[in-house]
């Protein structure tokens, strides 16, 4: 899967692709709800609808460069918010975790909103 990263406000370094591994995780979708036990041995379920802003996106990728790597890091460190685009939509996200590896790196961003 191919994921794009892309800075807010106009930065020409700051568009990064990543070909994400089969491993990564593009979130859950569930409801905001819970259950709530009543005495008569029942439940009430409260229901607040579906958020996108409750999915969190986890991000694996083989690193490509050193360069690549740090064209990633650069974005972590610089903006709290990126435009992420990857088949399943084009989300506004934060940045939560950046984890470099020899083998294996990894991205986590919360979702705010899905864009299209």
């Amino acid at each position: 899967m191919r994921a794009t990263l892309t800075a807010l406000t106009f930065d020409p370094l700051g568009v990064v692709e990543i070909d994400a591994l089969p491993t990564s995780n593009t979130g859950e979708s569930r409801r905001r709800m819970n259950r709530v036990a009543t005495l008569d041995g029942g439940a009430v379920f409260n229901d607040f609808g579906f958020s996108e802003a409750d999915r969190s996106i986890e991000l694996r990728w083989v690193p490509r460069s050193a360069e690549h790597e740090a064209s990633i890091a650069r974005l972590v460190e610089l903006y709290a918010q990126i435009r992420l685009s990857m088949p399943a939509g084009c989300y506004l996200a934060a940045l939560e975790t950046y984890r470099p590896g020899a083998d294996e790196s990894s991205l986590t961003l919360l979702v705010r909103e899905k864009l299209a």
